[in-house]
């Protein structure tokens, strides 16, 4: 599993915190899902329809990040912080991130 780390800054902003290459996954979850339960859930739901076979693949563009899934696989790409900058992982590893990310969030404030 990634090692990306959760925490809350001075100002009361959920962040996350990682090294490379793994910073790319703390920056897409601070900077595009941020402490929305919603999108949180929305990923969640579309990583169910990708297993099911309703979709074979799906891609969402961010403000600085974006997230293209297949049933298998996981792409969270730079748009604009870093261009270039790419981290690729199974599906399952994504999911367990995002549901780490939104346990964090509901149960720590």
């Amino acid at each position: 599993m990634h090692k990306v780390r959760f925490t809350w800054d001075q100002e009361g902003h959920v962040t996350a915190l990682a090294e490379p290459p793994d910073d790319i996954l703390a920056h897409y979850l601070v900077d595009e899902v941020r402490n929305n339960h919603h999108m949180c859930h929305r990923l969640l739901d579309i990583i169910r329809a990708l297993r099911k076979g309703s979709h074979s693949s799906w891609r969402a563009e961010g403000e600085a990040w974006s997230v293209k899934m297949s049933r298998n696989r996981a792409v969270i790409e730079s748009e604009i912080a870093v261009p270039g900058r790419a981290r690729e992982m199974s599906l399952e590893e994504f999911e367990e991130l995002l549901h780490s990310w939104l346990r964090f969030v509901e149960t720590t404030r």
